[in-house]
């Protein structure tokens, strides 16, 4: 799947493919796997948060179930959109809306830990650090897409990710940990204008997100219970 992009003869009979049960197959595997890794990690979490006695509430099993039937439509949709351009459009445009979503809730949890004398608990910045590496994955998706619409659309490819070698997702990962972490090693370059505007939105997002987090932690960093304690 990761390389459907890569091959301009695929990406020109996208339109004509018709869903098999194959795909349907690959869609139920892939959101069983997803649903999986969702409830393993909240119920490890809530193991870890009984285990050192944290304030923070635990998960409960209602909500786990439903969060791994989330994460099964997800795991099972991003494949069968992925078969068809007007499913990537689809994807993409979810994953924008997510990234939103993401945004204002990094924005609100910052509206709390700014105020003056406050001190935030490692479960705080654990939530700021998990939003952060979820925009980072959802840029690179973007990204990714973004490429894979120009080549189907018979357009310049904007980054050149499919050019260089490798896999058009590992290069696009790749350009996204080097764009939010300011690096800029410009082997891979934004080459059409909307590249160049979702870099430039990559860039600023990223930068004053990182320096919001690094600002809050050299604040002092305290544990739910000595910030109880308090």
């Amino acid at each position: 799947m990761a390389n459907l992009f890569l091959d301009r003869s695929v990406a020109a009979t996208l339109n004509d493919s018709m869903l098999s049960w194959a795909d349907f197959l690959a869609a139920g595997i892939n959101g069983s796997i997803v649903a999986g890794l969702v409830a393993l990690f909240h119920e490890r979490r809530n193991a870890w948060l009984a285990k050192v006695q944290s304030s923070e509430p635990l998960m409960a099993t209602r909500t786990i179930q439903y969060a791994a039937i989330a994460g099964f439509l997800a795991g099972a949709l991003d494949i069968l959109l992925v078969l068809h351009n007007e499913g990537i459009l689809i994807l993409t445009a979810l994953v924008l809306v997510l990234l939103f979503i993401h945004l204002r809730e990094f924005a609100g949890n910052l509206g709390n830990m700014l105020r003056p004398g406050y001190t935030a608990t490692w479960g705080e910045v654990s939530e700021l650090s998990r939003i952060y590496v979820t925009m980072l994955a959802g840029f690179t998706l973007v990204n990714a897409a973004l490429e894979g619409a120009h080549l189907i659309a018979g357009l310049p490819a904007p980054f050149g990710f499919s050019q260089q070698g490798g896999d058009i997702f590992l290069n696009s990962l790749y350009f996204t940990v080097v764009t939010m972490t300011t690096l800029g090693y410009g082997d891979f370059t934004p080459k059409m204008w909307d590249a160049k505007l979702l870099a430039m939105i990559e860039c600023l997002v990223s930068y004053v997100m990182f320096a919001l987090m690094v600002g809050i932690v050299t604040r002092g960093v305290v544990t739910a219970k000595e910030k109880n304690e308090q």
